[in-house]
């Protein structure tokens, strides 16, 4: 069962929303808010599974009501609902720590799928928001590749070598929301795991981050440019089954929960 909240101003559009998830027989509606604050009051209550978050609302947006509902439920999914197509609202919602954008003219059994996946953690974007990602990560990666060629004026040493120290490091760079996110993902599921006898676990030691490997960091670099893991195996002459294991090896190094997520982690500076 699929435990649904649903955070939106308009009565209206609940009752729409809530008229299409009530045909699912494995879903249920454990809230309802009007905004960001509701939303955290109710979420701490109930700690849904998937929310579906309005953009805009009096007194507490989506954004903010994100971080809201992810600090008082972390193993929540906020899936950002909005009537928005703006390009800069879809990058908002992801850094605040949203796993999906869609607009409210999306068909019914897209809005099911999307909850279903959003459920399982996995990124939800619509195909038209998800090429913009890829665009714009790209983009970022093409500007950090021009100014690896800039002199600095200072020294008049090649940024090009800069550029390359901080590439070593880039495993090391996360997005402090993200982060804050996990930490507190990682406190909850260590509270309600470990038994009065058990040990605890520093949550410090548990979050570490390694290293990327040197073919760790090849094919995330591969990743970026869209690659798929067939694609990375031909191009490097490995086995799929070991692009594969590696990609597991980043994911977890990072502490990403899928593709997108690795290459934002490691790319939003």
């Amino acid at each position: 069962m699929v435990r649904i909240m649903i955070v939106d101003d308009h009565t209206l559009m609940r009752r729409i929303v809530r008229e299409v998830i009530g045909k699912e027989s494995d879903f249920e509606i454990v809230a309802e808010a009007t905004n960001g604050f509701e939303a955290e009051m109710f979420a701490a209550q109930t700690q849904p599974d998937v929310v579906l978050m309005d953009l805009d609302m009096p007194g507490c947006d989506g954004l903010e009501g994100t971080e809201r509902v992810l600090a008082s439920s972390p193993q929540s999914h906020v899936i950002i609902f909005t009537a928005s197509r703006k390009e800069e609202h879809l990058f908002q919602a992801l850094q605040h720590g949203a796993v999906g954008y869609i607009t409210k003219d999306v068909e019914p059994d897209a809005l099911i799928r999307t909850i279903h996946n959003a459920a399982k953690g996995e990124l939800c974007l619509p195909v038209t928001f998800t090429t913009q990602v890829v665009a714009h990560l790209r983009t970022l990666h093409r500007e950090q590749l021009a100014s690896a060629y800039i002199m600095d004026e200072a020294d008049a040493t090649p940024m090009r070598e800069r550029f390359a120290a901080e590439s070593v490091s880039a495993s090391h760079r996360v997005d402090h929301r993200f982060m804050a996110r996990r930490r507190r993902t990682l406190e909850h599921e260590q509270a309600s795991s470990l038994s009065p006898q058990s040990p605890s676990t520093s949550l410090h030691e548990s979050e570490e981050l390694r290293p990327l490997t040197e073919r760790e960091q090849e094919i995330l670099n591969l990743m970026r440019l869209g690659r798929k893991n067939r694609e990375i195996a031909v191009e490097l002459g490995i086995a799929e089954s070991t692009v594969h294991k590696h990609v597991q090896n980043i994911f977890e190094k990072l502490h990403a929960r899928n593709r997108t997520e690795a290459i934002y982690l490691t790319s939003a500076r």
